[in-house]
């Protein structure tokens, strides 16, 4: 964490300021509680109200400066949240797809809700805390050396005592943060699957089910926050113990010192508050730090996830490298998925070329969705090599192979932006070209993406394919959710503009009277 405090330096710096500062000021309304009881004890009523006055306003500009520092405080706590969730999408977008593909979506949200979450209030705030406890310590330890030595070098050794305790315990209670972090995983996988299967499960009249998934994810969080507080007290009590055991050694030293007539019995009021500030901060470090220290095992799981880049594939001499299609071959390509015993693809060879219009045929589980995503290097052969301009496709950098093949999936995905956003998707495009393409697929400036039907939804995402010149296009089922009529008149615009298409599609009739060559997998 060291890495976000650092780049957010000024403003994580001004907090810890005002925190000191903070700090320094309630140190000192204390430090007047002696003052305040002898004149007390001499009768002195002029100075006991000037004591009263000076206390309060002591504590007023205290509370005046908290004000400020809240504010410093959570924007620089989110500044470093968003760095985070920067970083964490960061190294998703460089994975390898095959990677990714190997957990579910709900793994990766985990990450940048429940993990970032878990960081916040167990990293960052607390940090802050600590800085603010550990100035009340600090502060508190010198006004104990003004009032005498030996309360200050017995006040460090008590300490250095519950100090020692988190080192001890940090492995303890950073393994109940893990076990939250997993159980916040699995919570997700079951509420999920509910709500993503929610349309089957009303279909067999099983909504009920949708239940049963959240109770079996609630009892898996309420397992591992109970044992990660049960972790907690048991180190908060032997703190506590120490620190209570502290305090009333400090108010017994004082009542010697005054029994010797080295501290007045005023001082008994400041030794006790002192005490109280030196301790109670100390426990608290105590637990604070052992729940910093707890969010390594976070990080670390970063660090796993950034480790998953995408091979750099520098030697790869794009000069030479026409960047326009020509040729996709499969030579002897097998392909199975993992754990499956079902080969999709066997031995299959097969050399696609520019500008001629393929139609997949075939029942369904043999491979057409297969194929196309071995084609965009989605999926990675277990046998064989699929070639694309005469180039093994694992040689060519993904970025390329996206410049000359696109792919169309089954699945729409509608992001929560302008319908504008959803057909660029961040790509600069003229605004003319923009409308050009809107009025080709039927797109309307009214439509909100938060209310598109099936076809609708088809609709833009064709508007996705902004410039297929010169590229190959792979279109998966890309047509259904619209009409017949529509969508060979779809696929007609389709075909002035792009050359080189390969389709699935259940749809025989969708095809026409268009030049077409069917492959079958069989």
């Amino acid at each position: 964490m060291y890495k976000y405090l650092k780049q957010h330096l000024f403003s994580v710096g001004c907090a810890c300021l005002l925190l000191l500062t903070n700090s320094f000021l309630q140190v000192l309304a204390a430090t007047k509680m002696a003052n305040l009881a002898n004149a007390l004890i001499a009768k002195n009523i002029n100075l006991f109200g000037q004591l009263l006055m000076l206390i309060f306003l002591l504590w007023f500009i205290s509370f005046i400066i908290s004000f400020f520092e809240s504010y410093i405080e959570e924007s620089a706590t989110q500044d470093i949240l968003t760095d985070i969730r920067n970083d964490i999408a960061t190294a998703l977008t460089e994975m390898p797809e095959s990677d990714f593909q190997n957990n579910p979506v709900d793994y990766y949200e985990s990450y940048l809700q429940n993990d970032v979450n878990l960081i916040q209030r167990e990293g960052v705030n607390t940090f802050f805390r600590i800085v603010r406890f550990s100035g009340n310590a600090i502060f508190a330890l010198i006004a104990l050396y003004l009032y005498s030595p030996i309360l200050f070098i017995t006040a460090i050794f008590l300490v250095v005592l519950i100090v020692l305790v988190p080192r001890l315990c940090k492995k303890y209670l950073s393994n109940g943060v893990e076990e939250i972090s997993k159980a916040n995983e699995k919570f997700l996988k079951y509420t999920s699957s509910g709500l993503h299967g929610y349309e089957t499960l009303f279909v067999f009249n099983a909504l009920s089910e949708i239940k049963k998934l959240v109770d079996t994810g609630s009892s898996i969080l309420k397992k591992a926050n109970v044992h990660n507080a049960i972790r907690r007290s048991i180190v908060d009590i032997i703190t506590s113990v120490v620190n209570i055991g502290s305090q009333l050694i400090i108010l017994g030293i004082t009542g010697f010192l005054h029994f010797k007539g080295v501290l007045s019995a005023g001082a008994i009021l400041s030794t006790a508050e002192l005490a109280t500030k030196v301790f109670d901060s100390a426990g608290i470090i105590n637990r604070y730090l052992a729940q910093l220290l707890s969010t390594s095992g976070i990080f670390a799981k970063f660090s796993k996830l950034k480790n998953l880049v995408i091979p750099d594939k520098q030697k790869f001499d794009l000069a030479s490298f026409p960047m326009q299609f020509k040729t996709l071959e499969f030579r002897d390509v097998s392909f199975s998925y993992p754990g499956s015993r079902t080969t999709i693809l066997s031995h299959f060879s097969y050399a696609f070329t520019r500008d001629n219009f393929y139609k997949l045929n075939g029942d369904s589980g043999r491979g057409k969705s297969t194929l196309l995503k071995l084609a965009t290097g989605q999926l990675k052969p277990n046998s064989g090599e699929i070639l694309l301009n005469g180039i093994n496709i694992n040689q060519i950098p993904q970025k390329v192979i996206n410049e000359l093949i696109i792919y169309l999936p089954q699945k729409v995905t509608i992001f929560p932006y302008s319908i504008n956003y959803n057909i660029s998707l961040g790509r600069k495009v003229n605004l003319e070209k923009l409308a050009s393409i809107k009025e080709k697929f039927g797109i309307d400036d009214s439509w909100q993406y938060n209310s598109l039907s099936g076809g609708q939804k088809r609709r833009v995402a064709l508007a996705r394919l902004i410039d297929s010149t010169n590229k190959l296009v792979l279109l998966d089922e890309s047509f259904s959710s619209i009409d017949l009529k529509s969508s060979q008149d779809l696929l007609q615009m389709f075909l002035k503009d792009c050359k080189t298409i390969i389709l699935v599609s259940h749809r025989n009739n969708e095809i026409g009277d268009f030049p077409v060559k069917n492959l079958t997998l069989k």
